[in-house]
């Protein structure tokens, strides 16, 4: 009984002055690594969300300490994201060039029209978080934690896949038939925005396993503060890509633009030293 009692007395006493190394350390910094779904909010009723996006993320992270209650949380983070949507209704039409989808004011009489069906937005995004962070105090080699801020991000590339069919140069879609046809890594210029934020909060703990590092999990929900896409409805401007056909005849179309903000559920794990 003396050895156990002894025993637990170490365990406690390391415990304790770990968990004071990781307490007392006014910055931290280590790798982050992350994923989660992506929830898209259309303000357009010629679209839909077509199911769940995902988002893949890795990165670092720095957390500046004020004290040993509150901080906060910054660094630099890679988004792999995808987003999925499709027509709501009445067909949806785009000309493209190639591998580009060509703009109501760059298009030419060899474009040739394309009739989607679902689209697959696979973006890259470098993003700067910026979150106060709330922590308790340690309680054995754990302390929990709240967050809430923001994350901006910058558009780095953007990826489309596209199913739907394909018609021949003059064809109507409404008198005849389409082509099967994947549109696979098409690009479209002047479409998303380049800069996006979001707001949110998540929470966690953190694991001072060895010294002063740590292993920190955690979720958090964060909702679109800015548009996704460019507004195109706006007077008479022409970098619309999207027609809308309004008649049975297939000759009278309308062009539009897409709309969109999105909201994420995300989980990470980092390591911190």
């Amino acid at each position: 009984m003396k050895r156990l009692l002894q025993s637990l007395s170490i365990i406690a006493l390391s415990t304790s002055i770990f968990a004071q190394e990781a307490a007392d350390k006014k910055f931290q910094a280590g790798l982050v690594f992350g994923t989660g779904m992506n929830f898209m909010k259309m303000s357009t009723n010629k679209l839909v969300a077509d199911g769940i996006g995902s988002d893949v993320t890795i990165g670092a992270n720095m957390n500046f300490s004020f004290n040993d209650a509150i901080g906060i949380t910054t660094g630099i983070e890679i988004d792999f994201e995808t987003f999925k949507y499709r027509p709501s209704g009445n067909a949806v039409y785009y000309h493209f060039r190639d591998k580009d989808i060509v703009r109501q004011v760059d298009l030419e009489a060899s474009d040739v029209l394309y009739e989607l069906q679902t689209r697959k937005q696979k973006p890259i995004y470098i993003s700067i978080p910026t979150m106060f962070i709330f922590r308790t105090k340690f309680i054995g080699y754990f302390r929990y934690f709240g967050k809430f801020g923001l994350r901006t991000s910058i558009l780095g590339s953007n990826k489309i896949t596209d199913t739907g069919f394909e018609y021949a140069i003059g064809d109507n879609p409404v008198l005849t038939s389409g082509t099967s046809r994947n549109n696979e890594n098409m690009s479209a210029a002047s479409e998303l925005i380049f800069i996006k934020t979001v707001g949110g909060f998540a929470g966690g703990a953190e694991w001072n396993f060895s010294g002063t590092t740590s292993l920190v999990a955690e979720m958090g929900f964060y909702f679109g503060i800015t548009p996704l896409y460019w507004d195109r409805t706006a007077g008479n401007n022409q970098d619309k890509q999207f027609l809308h056909q309004k008649d049975d005849t297939g000759t009278e179309n309308d062009y539009f633009s897409n709309g969109a903000t999105h909201n994420q559920l995300r989980f990470k794990v980092s390591i911190l030293f």
